[in-house]
């Protein structure tokens, strides 16, 4: 399958700035610059690549002073089958001479729809920002572009956050943490705000080098996509990033669940293989031993699947603190007359940054998983780990099907 990366294309989102309110006044001349404000480069999230400004425009209008920032990150497929990558982080900070605060969110623009059509849906509230916020998120062009959008107001300032390309199951944390980064330096009084106004702005370094990835995550390659905002994106892609630390969760018959994973895209077939949900691996949803069954969500919906391209599949584990696992259980399909095959090797690598690395092999056999049949294998630790990868290699050409993975705690 070729994977292109399309080319880039200029959408400037500029909001139309809110009506004032509120009694305390602070003259446009004695506003900050807003972008002292905004995201700074060290603080986008990590996606294995360098992070480029795109855009730093700061200017005036009646009644207020607006920053706009943006960054990208993309590389494009090399000719090698190397696969490329691309997301975007755009940041706008509004700060206004009067308190807006008691202003109603704007939806986002359908401006944002001039490539294709959009539908904005609810996304994620994890908790609430400045006087008010609201996230939205949504998808633009045939190729199905992830875009999170968070706004909320304090006091003088409104800002808007805007991310591109990161899959559904860490956009909500990632654009949070970047929020409350943000908010955290709004100022809390009139007072501060105006001894905000001699700092002088910090112009961001051209190319700003992200932290070096850990051993299990810089394995997990990002897909081939386009650069949001400025572009079109394809498939979810498998993202190395740092996410936000929760709670550890447990849930039913004893599992541990991960906060959050990276996989390679999936392939079609016959059906698509894809994970659809960006959660399809831990769901708790099993297929059958027909993989093209129809259990009420669509032909093989429970199923995720490579193909020998995609040679090994690199699976990253990531769970909020260190959990001991006794026993790893995936679930295969083994079918021969669909090209459909027990992996030869199964690799799991448990680490605990600065702290530990445990790794294990186990070699499978073609019939481990009985023909025409579907079956979880169990993999034996025990593995202590915050992040634990697992790595399927291909027996040849064919496909490996996976529907679950369950981490069980020790007993």
């Amino acid at each position: 399958m070729k994977r292109r990366l399309f080319p880039l294309l200029s959408l400037l989102l500029v909001l139309i700035a809110c009506g004032p309110s509120g009694s305390d006044f602070v003259p446009l001349a004695d506003l900050p610059n807003p972008a002292i404000y905004a995201v700074a480069p060290d603080e986008l999230p990590d996606v294995g690549g360098s992070w480029l400004q795109s855009y730093n425009q700061v200017t005036e209008g009646q009644g207020y002073m607006w920053a706009y920032l943006a960054y990208e990150a993309s590389q494009p497929a090399g000719l090698g089958g190397d696969l490329g990558y691309a997301f975007a982080v755009n940041n706008d900070v509004y700060l206004y001479e009067t308190d807006v605060s008691s202003q109603d969110l704007p939806q986002p623009p359908q401006a944002l729809g001039s490539i294709q059509g959009v539908s904005w849906l609810s996304g994620t509230q994890l908790h609430r920002l400045g006087d008010r916020s609201a996230v939205w998120k949504t998808i633009i062009g045939d190729l199905r572009t992830p875009v999170w959008w968070l706004e909320f107001y304090k006091g003088h300032a409104y800002v808007r956050i805007s991310i591109f390309g990161f899959p559904d199951q860490v956009a909500p944390g990632l654009i949070y943490a970047l929020g409350d980064a943000v908010a955290a330096r709004l100022p809390g009084s009139v007072q501060e705000l105006r001894l905000d106004a001699p700092t002088p702005a910090v112009v961001p370094a051209q190319r700003v080098l992200p932290p070096t990835l850990p051993p299990t995550a810089s394995a997990a390659q990002p897909a081939s996509i386009g650069v949001p905002d400025q572009g079109i994106l394809s498939q979810t892609p498998a993202v190395a990033v740092t996410v936000p630390v929760t709670a550890e969760v447990t849930v039913g018959a004893g599992l541990i669940m991960p906060i959050a994973y990276t996989a390679p895209p999936g392939g079609t077939g016959m059906v698509t293989y894809f994970d659809d949900t960006g959660s399809q691996l831990t769901d708790g949803q099993t297929g059958t031993d027909d993989i093209l069954a129809d259990l009420g969500n669509g032909s093989a919906y429970e199923w995720v699947g490579w193909t020998e391209t995609t040679d090994p599949v690199t699976l990253v584990f990531t769970f909020s603190q260190a959990v001991t696992i006794s026993e790893i259980q995936i679930g295969f399909s083994h079918r021969d007359g669909f090209g459909v095959f027990v992996p030869s090797e199964v690799d799991i690598n448990a680490m605990v940054p600065t702290t530990s690395y445990t790794s294990a092999s186990f070699n499978l056999g073609a019939d481990d998983v009985p023909n025409n049949q579907r079956a979880d294998l169990t993999f034996s630790g025990p593995f202590t780990a915050t992040q634990v990868q697992i790595i399927l290699h291909h027996r040849g050409r064919g496909w490996i099907l996976v529907d679950e993975i369950r981490f069980l705690p020790e007993r």
